[in-house]
């Protein structure tokens, strides 16, 4: 019944695809802030389907090997730099990834001397130099 109506309707017909591009395209950014902007634009979308009564498609998100989206270098580091003192957990969360993918670029910034650690195990924190 719910498929037949979103044929007949042609605008639901296109919101519905529009939400399955943006899970797409959401899943396959690393850029975070246009992750976040996506979600948001789906969000919105699938109110609009449920508002007519229309099963919003499920989001479908793709797990990576690593268990979460790598970070390039340049990123953590700019993150560092505008946030400093924050914890590893809290720079994943913040770059949408996890420590474990972070680790090997923060170790590359930490051994060219651009990045400065402080502490130890969980508390330790990070600082640009």
């Amino acid at each position: 019944m719910e498929e037949k109506k979103v044929k007949k309707d042609p605008a639901l017909k296109h919101v519905t695809k529009a939400v399955k591009a943006i899970d797409a395209a959401a899943a396959e950014t690393r850029d975070v802030p246009l992750r976040q902007a996506l979600e948001s634009a789906r969000s919105t979308l699938a109110a609009c389907l449920s508002l007519t009564g229309t099963m919003v498609p499920q989001q479908v998100r793709k797990s990576r090997s690593s268990g979460g989206a790598s970070v390039g270098a340049d990123s953590i580091l700019q993150y560092v730099r505008k946030n400093p003192g924050q914890r590893g957990e809290q720079i994943s969360t913040a770059l949408g990834t996890t420590s474990d993918a972070m680790r090997p670029a923060m170790k590359k910034l930490i051994e060219e001397g651009q990045i400065k650690v402080k502490g130890q195990r969980r508390a330790t924190s990070y600082t640009a130099v």
